[in-house]
């Protein structure tokens, strides 16, 4: 039980979704940098966080292979905090490398995979390469499929991840619509990535504020200003009381 908890405190307080926990003790010096870590991205010192995330990786391959899962999950920790800092062409090889062995452990169907894919889709939608984001939000999506097929009707925290995927994949095909001049078909995703972050996020999420900006940008490229004014107004008001 020791185990769980702490790999659900190192997965948790990094933002990244996963299931899996170690059937080993972890060293304590293991422990201990994934400790500083943790502690260190609570208070948004990703720069300072990445020696010990490093070293946490180092001492994980170690401990317990350079394939194993809670290796991966800690690359995939790495990644998260280059992402965080916009370095993204370090961030890249982390979350392909996670994703790498994560496919290997655990096949095509598995919540950590749809992770991989997911992120990997978030880090080229932040570059603007909006098709290679495309391909992976529709990977991610196609994963969870897979996920939730054996239980289908249950909520859970599956299905609730598995509907931000396709918020974010609804979203980044908005965009790339609106960059290719289709903008009816972008106006319509647009919308539904909204229906979808509220009903899952709430009203004043971040990701929120992010569909209302991107869908005013459409709306002031079809000349509709005053629509583009009112979801720009929204999300001021969701970013100045954003968690």
């Amino acid at each position: 039980m020791m185990i769980r908890v702490w790999l659900a405190c190192v997965i948790g307080l990094l933002g990244i979704f996963s299931t899996h926990y170690v059937s080993a003790q972890p060293s304590s010096e293991l422990r201990d940098a994934q400790t500083q870590v943790q502690d260190m991205f609570k208070r948004q010192l990703y720069v300072e966080a990445v020696p010990y995330a490093e070293e946490a990786v180092r001492i994980s391959e170690k401990e317990f292979g350079v394939e194993h899962p809670t290796t991966a999950t800690l690359i995939f920790n790495l990644g998260k905090l280059f992402y965080l800092q916009s370095r993204y062409k370090e961030a890249e090889p982390m979350y392909k490398r996670a994703l790498m062995i994560r496919e290997r452990a655990f096949g095509n169907a598995h919540p950590e995979v749809a992770a991989s894919y997911n992120s990997l889709g978030r880090l080229y939608a932040e570059q603007g390469q909006l098709i290679d984001a495309e391909s992976h939000y529709s990977k991610a999506l196609d994963v969870m499929t897979l996920v939730l097929a054996d239980n289908p009707h249950v909520i859970n925290s599956n299905s609730r991840t598995a509907s931000t995927y396709r918020a974010q994949a609804y979203h980044n095909r908005a965009r790339l619509f609106h960059q290719q001049g289709k903008y009816v078909d972008a106006e319509n995703l647009f919308g539904a990535a909204l229906v979808i972050l509220r009903s899952t996020f709430g009203e004043k999420h971040s990701e929120v504020a992010r569909g209302y900006e991107n869908y005013a940008m459409l709306l002031r490229d079809m000349g509709r200003v005053d629509e583009a004014m009112e979801k720009e107004g929204y999300a001021r008001t969701i970013r100045s009381h954003s968690r």
